[in-house]
């Protein structure tokens, strides 16, 4: 349900009180692993007094580049989507235009923030072993003792990097479900069998990654947690560990999605700039305005029950002389 104002206010205190959270709980970890490690440097390319330092440069700088991305990428990369799509489909489906609704209500909102911070998470701790020699490797001697802290900041780190990547995936995607855009079935395919076929085209897109995020998120973080620090590296696996892990595992999605929540709200403050524009394309490659039609199935009332009943018994009573 759109609930006005106070849809943009809850979501606004939760995104707020998850980036402080973030902030704060990667502080308390860098400044841990400079306790036991003094020469500790997060990111060596990064020229900081300290790993605190580095860890804040990336947490901070993050939300005013994911905003300036929106601004400038969501609409480009919208029509090139849109444009996409309609040469993989063309065969098949046609492209249009429905009008929509307008409840948007805080649950949605904290959905829609899910999936983008569940990609990251999952191509961040997967892409962190590739870019390994950009990021500090403690001695063999202070593995252990600083393992319990510098693996879930690694995680902090690797997916708020990786969320401007996919925020370039999703974004364009919630202008094409705001705006309408939909795929039909062409008519002529009707007549070989098919069911009649509707689909937005953002959902198309969407599909894919949320799909790739829900297998992906379960594997990242079980190799992140456990198979890289307890059977590769070596760390002591005790119960304690286990429980941090367990934590960060379930916590992180929820300090992620905090700096997407923004973002959100910020495509919904702009859909009376972006909305017409994308249908402006839409139209320009061909869409038309359609109205979509709603089967209702009504239940029958005893009374049409019993005279059904009886008209099948009378067509059976003369089936059968």
């Amino acid at each position: 349900m759109n609930e006005g104002k106070l849809r943009f206010a809850i979501p606004a205190i939760l995104a707020a009180t998850g980036i402080c959270l973030t902030l704060l709980m990667a502080n308390l970890l860098a400044g841990y692993i400079i306790q036991v490690y003094p020469g500790a440097d997060l990111v060596p390319a990064i020229r900081n007094e300290s790993m605190a330092g580095d860890v804040w440069t990336i947490l901070i700088a993050i939300v005013p580049i994911i905003f300036i991305e929106y601004m400038i990428l969501a609409l480009p990369l919208a029509a090139v989507f849109m444009a996409l799509n309609k040469v993989l489909k063309a065969s098949a489906y046609e492209q249009n235009i429905i009008k929509l609704g307008d409840r948007f209500g805080i649950d949605r909102i904290l959905r829609r923030a899910a999936v983008p911070a569940l990609f990251a998470i999952s191509s961040g701790q997967l892409s962190i072993y590739l870019l390994g020699d950009y990021f500090l490797v403690p001695p063999a001697g202070l593995a252990n003792e600083v393992g319990l802290h510098i693996t879930p900041l690694f995680a902090i780190v690797s997916a708020t990097l990786a969320l401007p990547v996919s925020l370039a995936f999703f974004m364009p995607t919630w202008l094409l479900n705001d705006s309408g855009i939909v795929l039909n079935l062409k008519k002529r395919h009707l007549k070989v069998r098919r069911c009649p076929d509707t689909e937005g085209v953002g959902r198309w897109y969407s599909n894919f990654l949320g799909g790739f995020s829900v297998i992906a998120l379960p594997l990242s973080s079980v190799i992140h947690f456990f198979i890289q620090p307890y059977l590769i590296e070596g760390r002591n696996l005790s119960l304690l560990n286990v429980i941090v892990s367990l934590f960060w595992i379930m916590g992180l999605p929820i300090l992620m999605m905090a700096f997407v929540v923004p973002i959100v709200l910020l495509n919904e403050m702009m859909l009376g700039f972006t909305t017409p524009r994308i249908q402006s394309i839409a139209r320009y490659l061909g869409a038309k305005d359609v109205q979509v039609v709603h089967a209702e199935m009504k239940p029958y009332s005893e009374t049409e029950m019993s005279d059904a009943q009886e008209n099948y018994s009378d067509s059976k009573g003369l089936d059968q002389r």
